[in-house]
């Protein structure tokens, strides 16, 4: 542990970071400059939050699948399931699946995977 510190300690003197261990919540700041902790924050179209629970992101990428499902519903009686496979994957697949690495396994990453099932039952013509 003493040389997890002292590497640590060699670090942030070779890259002008401190860090206050001695109170309960650890400060860091870089140039005399305090970095605080930031609750939410936006990183390349993900939102994250401090708990990592992903329940704001997974909100708001449902609400944009949803007009998908509508979509191809509304074009189920139009299209043959070739053109709606298309729709299914520019409109749906693309956005269901970036950062899935990251918040799939949340546990609010459960109502995303059913609206998943719906659209591709409406594909195959078994429409709720």
């Amino acid at each position: 542990m003493q040389y997890i510190c002292s590497h640590n300690n060699d670090f942030c003197t070779l890259k002008s970071v401190t860090i206050n261990q001695l109170c309960c919540a650890p400060t860091i700041s870089y140039k005399d400059k305090c970095i605080e902790e930031a609750v939410n924050l936006k990183f390349l179209g993900i939102k994250i939050d401090s708990h990592l629970n992903w329940r704001n992101y997974i909100d708001q990428i449902i609400s944009k699948l949803s007009v998908a499902c509508y979509m191809v519903r509304q074009m189920y009686h139009i299209w043959n399931n070739d053109t709606l496979g298309s729709i299914y994957f520019a409109y749906f697949h693309s956005i269901a699946h970036y950062g899935i690495i990251l918040w799939g396994n949340s546990s609010y990453s459960r109502k995303l995977f059913t609206l998943q099932k719906i659209i591709i039952r409406i594909m195959m013509g078994c429409i709720p």
